[in-house]
């Protein structure tokens, strides 16, 4: 049996990995959002993120693009 086709309207599936979720959302790559992530730039919920962390649905995103201080 075929699978069906994805189409983009479909809802994404939580929980996701960060860099996914910021891809979709800001319509990048995952690759560049990883970089964004290692350069200290991403929050989830006022936390900084890590490579590999999952986000839900209700998670609160920020992407710091000025140069904004984020103390560890």
């Amino acid at each position: 049996m075929d699978e069906p086709i994805i189409s983009s309207t479909d809802k994404p599936k939580f929980p996701m990995r960060i860099n996914q979720y910021l891809a979709l959302k800001k319509k990048s790559t995952r690759r560049a959002m990883d970089e964004l992530i290692k350069k200290k730039k991403v929050l989830i919920n006022n936390r900084l993120a890590v490579l590999g962390d999952r986000v839900k649905e209700e998670d609160e995103v920020k992407v710091l693009f000025h140069e904004t201080k984020v103390v560890d």
